[in-house]
């Protein structure tokens, strides 16, 4: 591929998009790559209704409501992350356990 050619490609595919999200009644500019705008739209929504949970539970100030999603949204990060890590742990065991079955035959 020439040079002129794939330098387009590659400034098309680092073009952002300028997407406006509403978060706990404030408008906010967000810039996304195109492939990533549904995330980040849908992450906009759920935001929302994330925060409008913690309302309809009696959390009434807008910073407490933000400070306890951060909160939630990290445990359950960290949570995902050691779920990651235990998945990640069992096929590297299964592999090296297949190798050592496989590896003994196929040198014979």
């Amino acid at each position: 591929m020439d040079a002129p050619r794939r330098f387009a490609e590659l400034t098309a595919a680092m073009e952002e998009l300028s997407i406006r999200l509403k978060i706990a009644d404030r408008e906010y500019g967000i810039k996304a790559e195109p492939d990533n705008e549904t995330l980040v739209r849908d992450a906009g929504r759920l935001l929302q209704e994330e925060l409008k949970r913690y309302r309809d539970m009696g959390v009434r100030d807008t910073q407490d409501a933000l400070a306890m999603l951060a909160f939630d949204c990290l445990v359950t990060k960290l949570r995902s992350d050691q779920q990651i890590q235990r998945l990640q742990r069992m096929v590297f065991d299964k592999i090296t356990q297949l190798d050592q079955i496989v590896t003994p035959v196929i040198t014979t």
